[in-house]
């Protein structure tokens, strides 16, 4: 995978941004998901406004997002403010589990990269199949001939 693509040539020359990318896949990594809402949301203060939300590409990745963080230096010396701004990451995908990733640390002037492993949903509750799938209604998964 390589981070350094079209949208992220080099870091910039302000240290008080950093920058977020998802990589979302299932499968362990082996198989990546294309249209998967990303919301990245401050994780100060509850975190409630959404700060950006982006969408995964054809090989599972999200465009590079430039975020607030505190300056470098803020973590130079004891009792001041750490030198990293907190941001939580869901994903969503039809057919798969919500993904949630709290309190994830970035950095100014540095990217970070968030895997996003989803999870399927299950084919069969119990009862019915899930409708949008072959076989709707039948526990086998077997089509009525």
């Amino acid at each position: 995978m390589d981070l350094y693509k079209d949208d992220f040539k080099y870091p910039s020359v302000n240290n008080w941004v950093g920058y977020i990318k998802a990589r979302a896949f299932t499968a362990n990594g082996a198989i990546p998901l294309p249209g998967v809402s990303v919301i990245v949301r401050s994780g100060e203060d509850g975190g409630n406004a959404i700060d950006v939300e982006l969408k995964t590409d054809g090989n599972g990745e999200t465009p590079t997002a430039e975020v607030p963080t505190p300056l470098a230096s803020a973590g130079d010396a004891p009792g001041e403010t750490r030198p990293y701004a907190v941001y939580d990451i869901e994903a969503y995908l039809d057919g798969y589990y919500p993904y949630r990733a709290l309190s994830v640390p970035v950095f100014g002037d540095t990217l970070t990269v968030q895997p996003i492993g989803l999870v399927p949903l299950p084919l069969y509750d119990g009862e019915t199949v899930r409708p949008d799938l072959p076989g709707e209604g039948n526990p086998d998964g077997q089509n009525d001939a």
